[in-house]
């Protein structure tokens, strides 16, 4: 269900035209998870919908990187200035030519920039901000 259902959210068309054999790999190791119950996946997606913070955003401190796929229908960059407006200090990057996994779809783009963030605030980071 997850692989025919969720991934298209997930992931571009692009992806699966330009790389089959990677979203097998990714599909292969979704299989070889511990099932999740019908019942516990019904009651996770209803905590997903129900769940709101919007307001406790202005109580995070600590260096922010949010992050969005330019392409992404579920968490749409129409967030974007909610959260960044919302998170003091907040760094907003976008990956084009992705959905909602940027971390998949662009995995050294995604791991470049967050490494480079996370050096950027080091010092904050390990002084609790």
């Amino acid at each position: 269900m997850v692989i025919l259902s969720i991934f298209p959210w997930c992931f571009t068309p692009e992806l699966y035209a330009d790389k089959p054999d990677y979203i097998q790999a990714l599909a292969d190791f979704v299989r070889s998870r511990p099932a999740q119950p019908l019942e516990s996946f019904i009651q996770q997606s209803n905590a997903v919908i129900a769940h709101d913070v919007e307001a406790q955003l202005g109580r995070i401190s600590a260096p922010t990187q949010i992050t969005f796929g330019r392409h992404d229908v579920v968490t749409s960059t129409r967030f974007a200035d909610r959260m960044t407006g919302s998170i003091h200090g907040s760094e907003l990057l976008i990956f084009e030519g992705c959905a909602h996994a940027p971390i998949y779809e662009k995995v050294d783009e995604f791991n470049q920039k967050t490494l480079a963030f996370l050096q950027r605030h080091a010092g904050q980071i390990a002084q609790g901000a």
